[in-house]
């Protein structure tokens, strides 16, 4: 019995000696905290040899094209980075009705249709459109 506290009270002190230095390792390891207010987001990424890869990365506004090796990484080509475009509100703001829908505004107006389920699942409408479709591309 004498044996086996003398294995769990190393054992536990073993662990908390491990704990301690990983906790400290992350504290205070070097390289890894970056620039303070530098945004750095990889790209895309693509192999060309078993240990060479070219990376395209953005930093600070800027787009660079790098060639990383196993031993070094060297600038192939600099741009400023493009500006991404807000797609989805773009697309929306150029539809601005579909199908006789005018797209929701801010105001709290009620609905001309006073059914509450017109447009969903349970409105018998929607089945009867969903029937009408189904024998339109059935019949020749």
């Amino acid at each position: 019995m004498d044996t086996f506290l003398l294995v769990l009270r190393v054992g536990l002190a073993l662990a908390v000696v491990m704990l301690l230095l990983w906790m400290a390792q992350k504290r205070f390891a070097k390289g890894n905290n970056g620039a303070a207010g530098v945004q750095l987001e990889v790209v895309s990424r693509r192999n060309v040899g078993q240990k060479a890869s070219v990376v395209m990365v953005d930093a600070d506004g800027q787009r660079f094209l790098l060639g990383v090796t196993e031993h070094n990484v060297n600038v192939l080509h600099s741009a400023p980075a493009p500006v991404p475009e807000p797609v989805f509100s773009h697309a929306l703001n150029q539809a601005g009705t579909f199908d006789g829908l005018v797209a929701p505004s801010s105001d709290k107006r009620p609905r001309s249709d006073p059914n509450a389920l017109s447009g969903s699942i349970l409105s018998p409408k929607t089945w009867q459109q969903a029937w009408d479709a189904v024998r339109k591309g059935i019949s020749p």
